[in-house]
């Protein structure tokens, strides 16, 4: 698979904070941006959340980090819908614009520097958006690619109490890579 960068979205994007579109009878596709704050190393982001299943409770969120076509692929795709909604997973999609500085333009991986507090902030949005109150505290899952897999790596220790699992794919981004992550972070 192929890194490629999509577009930063922040340039120019006209959301509202929260926005629902419904995808089929029973499920939904949500939308919300969160405010990074001063201190945060974040230009801005946006989030996709896909519900399913409306009418089920959520027993967590499968949250599959942007980094180019061939993600976006798997967040639509028809088998993964249908695996979340057997397991009544909500499929959340960041899509974050580059850091604010020293990242050559990506994201800054670390999620005490903002990607994290600005993820579990949109969960709370979309739990109040949805009516499913379950999401403000659901579980996660985490799946990011190339410089993404060092920063879900490093969300486990950011957020242990919410991640279930981390699923780290090709995580090579230095100087940031899995191997500096601490045994206690």
């Amino acid at each position: 698979m192929k890194a490629l960068s999509l577009a930063c979205l922040c340039v120019g994007f006209a959301l509202s904070p929260l926005v629902a579109v419904p995808v089929q009878a029973q499920g939904a596709v949500f939308q919300t941006s969160v405010s990074p704050l001063p201190d945060e190393d974040l230009a801005s982001d946006r989030y996709e959340l896909t519900l399913t299943d409306r009418q089920r409770a959520i027993r967590g969120v499968w949250v599959i980090f942007d980094r180019g076509r061939d993600i976006l692929q798997i967040y639509g795709d028809a088998e993964v819908r249908a695996f979340a909604q057997r397991h009544d997973l909500a499929l959340l999609l960041p899509f974050h614009c580059r850091a604010k500085s020293g990242t050559d333009g990506d994201l800054n991986m670390d999620p005490a520097k903002g990607i994290g507090r600005a993820l579990v902030a949109a969960l709370s949005q979309f739990a109040e958006l949805s009516g499913h109150r379950e999401l403000a505290s659901a579980r996660l899952i985490l799946l990011g690619f190339s410089g993404t897999g060092s920063l879900v790596g490093r969300f486990a220790g950011y957020a242990p109490d919410r991640v279930v699992t981390v699923v780290a794919t090709h995580p090579g981004h230095n100087p940031r890579g899995l191997e500096t992550i601490a045994d206690n972070a």
